[in-house]
């Protein structure tokens, strides 16, 4: 067997053990368009993007078909310029952890976040749900954040984007082919931008219960925000078709039900009730953690942390870091009963 051969076969070996079916959702990290991506897109500023008509498919040989590739490339698809290109894996992952996760966090944290989407990567490998058959693409709604050297560069001038690329670099390079694994299979490790207290478990946001992928513990400070919203908002949620007859148990006016994180799961006015989904996805809340009192001629809702909740908090992974966890603790944290291995 020749070497391009043998390199195909090791591809294929490799794509099927890291291939994972995944009772969640068709979430691709994003249940809902917001942040619910494998990572939110608060942490980055790349525009949400939209596919031309047509796909210009990139290869490394002009004029012939691509080449074969070996189990350290990917085909991924660029949804800004609508084209394919055939990359390292790693590199892939460079561009992702520069997209998702600011450069300023500390090492540790970044390595977390190298590993966490390598991780997520794998699993996604096989889906066959990407435009022109590519592994993975840049859509942060559908996969992963992506931002490339050149768009940091015509953002931040080349010395500040060396100065970014070699940090990230370094962090991938020391994480080189780790994985979070789940019974052998590369886990299905999503993350946000940050709780506050708790982080939530799968089944509350998506509705499959993820072993790994449950409530725990998150050291980073309140990032807090407020929405306000007339009684006319309030009235016309409860007049929408998602709103549902409820015993409201003798409660008077608006109450909330909670998920064991403290997030919100309904929202009840006078025996009828609405799941709190639909209110952050109409009213744009930063996350399902709120509280709020009635003001005149409305109410005012405080909100806690940004995104689904489920899995790595960035900003609490950068504290972790701080106080002197590695990246491995950090990620044995936040997804319960994982291994870390080395593919």
């Amino acid at each position: 067997m020749n070497l391009r051969r043998k390199l195909t076969a090791i591809a294929l070996i490799v794509i099927c053990v890291f291939t994972v079916t995944v009772p969640l959702v068709s979430v691709a990290t994003a249940t809902d368009t917001e942040e619910e991506t494998a990572s939110p897109p608060e942490t980055t500023e790349l525009p949400e993007t939209t596919e031309a008509e047509e796909t210009d498919t990139v290869t490394t040989e002009p004029d012939v078909t691509e080449p074969e590739r070996t189990a350290a490339e990917l085909r991924v698809y660029i949804a800004k310029e609508d084209k394919t290109v055939t990359m390292p894996l790693e590199e892939y992952i460079v561009c992702v952890v520069a997209a998702e996760m600011p450069y300023t966090f500390h090492t540790e944290a970044l390595k977390a976040q190298a590993v966490a989407a390598r991780s997520y990567c794998l699993n996604k490998l096989g889906s066959g749900s990407h435009k022109d058959g590519a592994d993975v693409c840049t859509d942060y709604s559908h996969c992963q954040s992506y931002v490339s050297e050149e768009e940091l560069i015509s953002r931040y001038g080349k010395t500040t984007t060396n100065s970014i690329m070699t940090k990230i670099r370094n962090a991938v390079k020391e994480t080189a082919g780790q994985i979070i694994t789940w019974e052998g299979k590369a886990a299905l490790a999503v993350f946000h931008s940050s709780s506050y207290k708790k982080t939530e478990s799968s089944e509350n946001v998506w509705g499959g219960k993820v072993p790994y992928l449950t409530s725990v513990s998150t050291p980073e400070s309140d990032r807090v925000s407020t929405v306000t919203l007339t009684d006319s908002d309030i009235a016309s949620l409860f007049a929408s078709d998602s709103a549902v007859k409820v015993n409201s148990g003798g409660k008077k006016g608006i109450y909330i039900t909670e998920t064991d994180s403290g997030r919100a799961e309904y929202i009840c006015l006078s025996g009828v009730a609405v799941n709190a989904k639909l209110l952050r996805q109409k009213y744009g809340f930063r996350s399902l953690d709120f509280e709020f009192e009635e003001i005149e001629g409305g109410w005012r809702f405080t909100v806690h942390g940004y995104g689904h909740g489920v899995g790595m908090s960035q900003y609490g992974a950068n504290e972790m870091a701080k106080s002197g966890k590695t990246y491995d603790e950090i990620l044995l944290h936040y997804y319960t009963g994982v291994s870390i291995e080395t593919i």
